[in-house]
């Protein structure tokens, strides 16, 4: 004779009783790599709030991540009816204003609200473009990305800008910037297996801005004297603690990469290629910036391709053929069916949209003057 069975007790999950209806409740992680990436955004803000200047109010950042954090609650809530720690809105929101600038903002002047409107229109096209543009079931752009570009393009050089590329002026506010960004890769990377991306992303645009500066290219910045130019034109580039987050901290999001190891390399490799392709024409720092955050809308796009290819590949790599589920139709298919959705209409016109305007840069006298230090003349023009 065996025990009757006893039954396990029914595990109960964390709800709350709105309306008459049990709504769920997902607390935060502590093994949700998102905890980890804000942790070390929110050292660099640390940072560049008492030794690196950075020309970000306090209040910028805190509104920011209110806001965003607040949508992407309600935004989570309606789809899903449930009731979610707004994580990924608070790290867009800290994103945002890791990297984006408002024209006339002191450094030191922690509460000012000068250009706050740019910071929040940013955070609400990020994650609205990360609820809304679903042409594969899950967001395609980086949230926070495609966020900035939008800010960055349409509103324009005299309104809003990126942080610079060279991150000053305390050596020590550098040293300590770059131990957080390269100890706070190796934290997350690991975890989320995108060590191979960035490495190809970095050897890649390491490579190909070297040809550039041993090719003549110079760019133009408000805190340099004179043209940038040589040595100093690849360091500024390839080193600089600004391309560094790009790669690290947004490219790297495991949520818009794809799956598929070979998949990240190419991912990688790819978002470099066109990031120095846009930069190659651009006179400014402004317009390199804006070439290196467009790039990357750019790659996002083809990113079910890449998944799709690099899928086929291990595939045939491994001599393993897998029947595909009835459901699954050919790409051809479904890149047809697909150009009929909203969602993919949307998508394509970032897709063309970013990189086009990111090369109209190149010929804008206006952002040459205001790099220049020429504002009066640029306004007047």
């Amino acid at each position: 004779m065996t025990a009757p069975a006893i039954a396990a007790p029914a595990v109960t999950r964390p709800h709350v009783t709105l309306w008459g209806q049990e709504i769920p409740v997902v607390l935060p992680s502590r093994r949700d790599p998102r905890f980890k990436l804000s942790a070390v955004v929110i050292t660099l803000h640390v940072l560049g709030q008492t030794l690196l200047d950075w020309k970000v109010s306090v209040a910028q950042i805190l509104l920011t991540m209110l806001l965003c954090g607040l949508a992407e609650f309600v935004l989570t809530f309606r789809a899903q009816r449930i009731i979610a720690w707004p994580a990924s809105g608070i790290l867009t929101g800290s994103s945002v204003a890791l990297i984006l600038r408002a024209s006339g903002t002191r450094s030191g002047d922690w509460w000012s609200l000068n250009g706050i409107q740019f910071f929040l229109l940013a955070g609400v096209i990020s994650l609205l473009a990360k609820h809304l543009i679903r042409p594969t079931g899950k967001h395609l752009f980086n949230p926070s990305n495609i966020g900035i570009v939008w800010c960055l393009l349409v509103i324009g050089p005299n309104q809003v800008f990126a942080q610079y590329l060279w991150w000053g002026p305390s050596r020590l506010g550098q040293a300590l910037a770059y131990a957080v960004i390269v100890g706070g890769a190796i934290w997350i990377l690991r975890s989320v297996r995108m060590i191979p991306m960035a490495v190809s992303f970095l050897v890649t645009f390491a490579v190909l801005t070297g040809a550039f500066a041993l090719g003549g290219r110079s760019f133009i910045a408000i805190w340099h004297v004179g043209p940038v130019g040589g040595l100093q034109y690849w360091a500024n580039l390839a080193l600089s603690p600004e391309l560094m987050v790009f790669v690290f901290f947004m490219i790297s999001d495991p949520q818009t990469a794809p799956k598929a190891r070979l998949g990240r390399i190419v991912y990688g490799a790819a978002t470099a290629t066109v990031a120095a392709a846009l930069i190659f024409f651009q006179p400014t720092e402004f317009g390199i910036k804006v070439a290196i955050l467009s790039s990357l809308a750019v790659v996002c796009a083809l990113v079910p391709f890449i998944q799709s290819w690099a899928l086929r590949r291990e595939q045939r790599r491994t001599s393993v053929i897998e029947r595909q589920p009835a459901t699954t139709t050919p790409l051809r298919s479904r890149v047809s069916a697909g150009l009929r959705r909203p969602a993919v209409i949307a998508a394509l016109i970032i897709a063309v949209a970013a990189p086009l305007d990111t090369m109209a840069l190149a010929g804008n006298k206006q952002v040459v003057l205001i790099e220049r230090g020429e504002v009066g003349k640029a306004n007047a023009q």
